[in-house]
């Protein structure tokens, strides 16, 4: 196994060099070689490398000068310098743009780094081309003036002062120099040593190492061919040289991370993949992410967002199922009551106060299994109500005090079970408050929303990278390369689309003064140079092997290799099959020969839905009958479909309760069948899930009364003109009923009365027709069953009652008598020859439901199947029913 400690390198800190490197990484890795070596030499004790990465260095030399008091200005940490432009931004009254605050102050830092770097601070003024740059120069002069008054120093202007200093003599620097792992000196740099040289130190740049000998090219089909050819090729290089160390060198690694962490699992270690897995694997990432995407802090931030401000559903959902909230405790019961409580609520709403929840907490069936998740809530509320009054405005230290009052009364985190990582990342949240707490080097006082943008901002901008585990494998991006050394190096992505990465310039900045600067972007040729030489620097960090590999087809377009790979004289790579791996469990083979339970003697639940069911699938009833199977409830916010359909049901019970007669109805002006339908409308949505608690609620309850009243008028527009009279005798008649071997409990929505006979209706508020009822597979049985059960001489007809709104009213079925329905189906039987088919049907399916008939048998293939909740399990072909049209699906009643 190779490091990169040379022995040029070696040398120097044997004489007490100081070794200075691009990047942090190669400081850490320089510093683990220098201890290995001297441990493996048997010594005892030996002096630490004085070796640091180039940021760290001159930040140490300037915290020297303000020690020895011969500096004054503060240097500024990153939250500070992002304070500061948020604040010269938020002065700009001529500012008018789209973007945030937060978003240009981001932007204007970043430009002013640059020109700070390339020495072009004083060619800003008068370079301005357009409004951006004009703007720019304008808030660059006033952050100027700020730091001037301030005494504040900007890291990117550390460079500049410490090369004053150096001239004036404050600041003298005895070691001589060693520089490792720069790809290019910036102006700034480069102007800071050689000030450096001009007082006598001795500075050297360390030799590149020689290109390895085996250095080959890989071609494949796709990029997910690339990465499992990668895969496989260093699996098989690890097989055969276990101590080895191998770099897979990745441009634009950010956004490939999620598909090579998948794709590295499932081959280099396939039996990370089981459930509860949490050992290391053989690979690591050398980029850390942003602390924000750590699920520990982003629990941490809703919670603190939470004690002020409802949360929309989704995040409080991801609070019960975090492990991070009440120190994890309760998570079955949690998951049970947002499942089956919290997202079936009627009603759903898109956001829910903390007061909100856990008034639902107090009042759920599961309330005893929660008590721990209820304590921890109504901990942070009570923080909350004292530590965060109305209005009030205080230093954004108190406020850190206040958020970590707020975290602990809530049992964030996994407190004495929290493994390696846990632990950094709660180090990390830590050092950002502290970090917060700084912003108080301007003084004034701020609201807690100010204050929790500001440990917003600096959570997203800080990178979180547990601490390396030395693994074999590490996946890092070609500029984090540098300095490194290792076995054999895998450089993916080096088509000519997708290596050099593209580089863009500031807005802020004009063309003509980057171009001047030679800045990064403003010359194509200088660009296409530095790209050769990081490729050839790349290449070299490798002692035995160097592959280079690209995919011919992107998503839009094909390539051929980078043109940065000319010169190097790759050979083809061969055998790099795409090869399978092992599974991770064997396969097994259990003999399914029990018998089918017995069905208890109760009503199976489920009603005519069973029949439903078992007429659509066998397989489909079984499992949902039976298995009690169901899908994941993906609720829409407020009323879903079948909500829509019970409050129609509900309103239209209630106005027959009131009114009950046609004759009654006809006798009623207009403004009195409002005035009716409105106290039905007003009693339908009179239920907890209904209270107004925002102004949404208010909203949207006031939309459903009016969407009610258009349908409801409508409709009894259309009942007033029925030419038969009738009494509305029942309304929501519930029955159990015996239908074969099953007892089913049922509920008719509507029995009316008219001369020789009734009439069963069944609203909807969704397409339906007759011919659902035919076949001996009927799509919809509920009507069936009760005629079945009806005395056939006295039954008139059966209808759906069509509530559609914007489209016809009616009343659509089978009749005996003609004008009975608005709407009558054609080709009827008669009623008596009618009900006995439908008993010989319904009879027929209830025994193949009793007898445990699962056969997956879907009526219309592939049209039944693709709505099935139970397509997971019943391996049925899922590509079929991608053809299926989902568009333009109907509300169901």
């Amino acid at each position: 196994m190779v490091d990169g400690l040379t022995g040029e390198i070696a040398a120097a800190l044997e004489r007490g060099t100081t070794v200075l490197t691009g990047n942090q990484r190669a400081a850490r890795e320089l510093r683990r070689a220098w201890d290995t070596r001297n441990r493996d030499a048997g010594l005892t004790q030996w002096s630490p490398a004085h070796v640091l990465a180039w940021t760290s260095w001159t930040a140490g030399l300037w915290h020297g000068l303000i020690l020895e008091g011969t500096a004054q200005a503060m240097l500024l940490n990153r939250a500070q310098e992002a304070s500061l432009w948020r604040s010269v931004i938020a002065g700009d009254e001529s500012l008018a743009t789209l973007r945030s605050t937060e978003a240009l102050a981001g932007m204007a830092a970043n430009a002013w780094a640059a020109l700070a770097r390339f020495r072009g601070l004083g060619r800003l003024k008068g370079s301005a081309t357009n409004r951006d740059t004009e703007a720019f120069a304008a808030w660059a002069a006033a952050f100027d003036e700020r730091c001037h008054t301030g005494r504040l120093l900007p890291e990117a202007g550390l460079e500049a002062s410490l090369r004053k200093a150096l001239k004036e003599g404050t600041l003298r620097i005895a070691n001589e120099i060693l520089l490792v792992g720069f790809d290019r000196l910036v102006p700034a740099q480069e102007a800071l040593l050689e000030a450096i040289a001009d007082i006598g130190v001795r500075i050297e740049t360390a030799e590149q190492p020689d290109l390895p000998q085996e250095r080959f090219l890989s071609i494949a089909e796709d990029e997910a061919q690339e990465l499992r050819l990668a895969a496989h090729w260093i699996r098989r290089y690890l097989d055969d040289r276990p101590e080895a160390r191998v770099a897979v060198v990745v441009p634009g690694l950010a956004d490939e991370r999620a598909r090579i962490g998948r794709v590295f699992r499932e081959i280099l270690a396939p039996g990370s993949q089981a459930i509860g897995f949490a050992v290391a694997g053989p690979f690591e990432f050398s980029a850390g992410e942003a602390l924000v995407e750590r699920p520990m802090i982003a629990a941490a931030l809703d919670l603190l967002a939470w004690a002020e401000e409802a949360l929309d559903l989704e995040r409080v959902s991801q609070l019960l199922l975090s492990p991070y909230v009440a120190t994890g405790a309760e998570q079955p019961a949690r998951a049970e009551f947002d499942a089956f409580e919290l997202r079936r609520a009627a009603a759903l709403r898109p956001e829910i106060r903390l007061d909100g929840l856990i008034a639902k907490l107090e009042a759920s069936k599961r309330r005893e299994r929660l008590s721990r998740t209820l304590a921890a809530l109504r901990g942070l509320r009570s923080v909350a109500e004292r530590r965060l009054p109305a209005n009030a405005r205080r230093p954004y230290g108190d406020w850190a005090e206040a958020i970590r009052e707020m975290l602990q009364a809530s049992g964030w985190g996994r407190r004495g079970s929290e493994d390696s990582v846990e632990f950094q990342t709660r180090e990390r949240w830590e050092s950002t408050l502290d970090e917060l707490a700084t912003l108080d080097f301007e003084g004034g006082r701020v609201p807690y929303r100010a204050a929790l943008d500001a440990l917003r901002s600096i959570v997203t901008s800080t990178v979180f990278a547990p601490e390396a585990q030395d693994a074999p494998v590490q996946v890092l991006a070609p500029e984090e390369s540098a300095g490194q050394r290792c076995d054999a190096i895998w450089f993916l992505r080096a088509g000519e689309f997708t290596w050099p990465t593209p580089v863009s310039g500031s807005p802020f900045l004009s063309w003509p003064l980057r171009r001047e600067l030679s800045m990064p972007g403003s010359l194509p040729a200088d660009d296409a140079a530095f790209a050769r030489w990081v490729t050839d620097r790349v290449a070299r960090c490798a002692a035995e092997t160097v592959i280079f590999s690209y995919a011919r087809e992107l998503p839009e377009e094909k390539q051929k290799a980078s043109a940065t790979l000319t010169g190097l004289h790759l050979e083809p790579l061969e055998g790099t099959g795409d090869e399978p791996v092992e599974a991770i469990v064997a396969v097994e083979e259990i003999a399914d020969d029990l018998p089918i339970a017995t069905l208890p003697d109760r009503p199976v639940a489920g009603g005519a839905r069973v029949l439903q069911s078992q007429a659509a699938c066998g397989f489909r009833a079984f499992a949902e009958h039976r298995l009690f199977a169901s899908g994941i409830d993906t609720r829409a916010l407020g009323m879903d479909a079948r909500e829509r359909g019970i409050a129609v049901h509900l309103v239209l019970e209630r106005f027959w309760e009131l009114v009950r007669t046609q004759a009654a109805l006809r006798a009623m002006t207009t403004e009195a069948r409002r005035a009716t339908l409105s106290q039905a409308i007003d009693e339908a949505l009179d239920s907890p899930s209904a209270r107004v608690e925002s102004a949404w609620d208010e909203a949207y309850l006031e939309t459903q009364r009016q969407r009610l009243m258009s349908i409801g008028m409508e409709w009894l527009a259309m009942e007033a003109k029925r030419t038969v009279p009738f009494t509305v005798a029942e309304r929501e008649l519930a029955k159990e009923v015996t239908v074969g071997p099953l007892r089913l409990s049922l509920r008719v929505d509507r029995v009316d009365e008219i001369e020789g006979g009734a009439v069963l209706i069944d609203y909807k508020t969704g397409d339906a027709k007759p011919s659902a009822w035919l076949s001996d597979r009927p799509d919809e049985p509920q009507l069936p069953l009760y005629a079945v059960l009806s005395e056939s001489d006295a039954l008139q007809a059966v209808a759906f009652g069509l509530v559609r709104p914007g489209k016809e009213m009616a009343l659509t079925g089978f009749e005996s008598s003609p004008g009975t329905l608005t709407k009558p189906a054609r080709d009827f039987l008669g009623m008596p020859d009618q009900i006995a088919q439908w008993r010989q049907t319904l009879t027929t399916l209830a025994e193949e439901f009793a007898s445990g008939s699962a056969r997956i048998s879907p009526k219309i293939y592939p049209v039944t199947c693709a709505y099935c909740e139970q397509r997971l399990i019943c391996r049925v072909d899922g590509a079929a029913l991608l053809a299926v049209d989902e568009e333009g699906e109907d509300d169901r009643g």
